[in-house]
């Protein structure tokens, strides 16, 4: 399919396009089918997790509404830095995804269980609409234990690399990333995201997307995290 407007956003996996009113139009860059993206997209809108509704998919697009605003990472890296508020709302967001309950076709998580788990849940994947967060990005998703969702944050957040950073953002990056993990682990199961870390950086080690250096930075951060649950 053959967007209707200019190019909006784009990302590792996929780029975004205008195509008409209230619409956008996501492209995979490697042309898998997106259907199966479009139902998760309508299971978890129903059941009231604030999301784009998808409304038309197949072989490397999806058209869905067009949310707009700035990303949660945008919002919460500019003064006043809210990052508290920013990883408050975020830990909300896990559990209204956890709260939905998984339809049989959703494929397993690496942790077994009957939960929505989003597999991806971090703030360039919620735009804080005027109505309130949204989440996107649901190529993740899986029938699974919550834990494994949470890990999955706490793992992004401790190892990925952001590119093309300006010498002032690159200093201070850091440090924002603590701080805001701080306060994300305070306000969800710190515990059963430990425990479910290691499983957690074996699956972004091997996502076709994870650089090297953040393949490095997994290794390292599970085998803290499995010395942490032996101590």
């Amino acid at each position: 399919m053959e967007p209707k407007g200019p190019k909006l956003a784009e990302g590792r996996d996929s780029v975004i396009y205008e195509h008409g009113p209230g619409l956008v139009l996501r492209v995979a860059r490697d042309g898998r089918n997106l259907e199966h993206e479009a139902a998760v997209m309508r299971w978890v809108h129903d059941h009231g997790v604030p999301s784009p509704m998808a409304h038309d998919a197949g072989d490397g697009f999806i058209v869905m509404d067009r949310i707009d605003g700035p990303t949660m990472l945008e919002a919460a890296t500019k003064p006043p830095f809210r990052l508290r508020v920013a990883a408050r709302q975020l830990a909300r967001l896990h559990e209204q995804v956890h709260a939905v309950p998984a339809p049989d076709w959703l494929p397993p998580a690496p942790m077994d269980g009957d939960r929505v788990v989003h597999l991806d849940l971090h703030p360039l994947n919620v735009i804080l609409s005027p109505s309130g967060p949204v989440l996107i990005d649901w190529t993740n998703a899986r029938r699974g234990d919550p834990a494994i969702d949470l890990a999955d944050t706490w793992a992004l957040f401790a190892t990925a690399e952001a590119p093309d950073l300006k010498p002032f953002e690159r200093r201070a990056l850091p440090m924002l990333r603590r701080l805001f993990l701080h306060w994300f682990l305070r306000a969800v199961d710190r515990e059963s995201a430990l425990r479910a870390l290691p499983a957690a950086c074996e699956r972004r080690f091997w996502d076709g997307n994870t650089t090297p250096t953040e393949q490095d930075a997994l290794v390292a951060l599970a085998e803290w995290a499995l010395a942490e649950g032996r101590s």
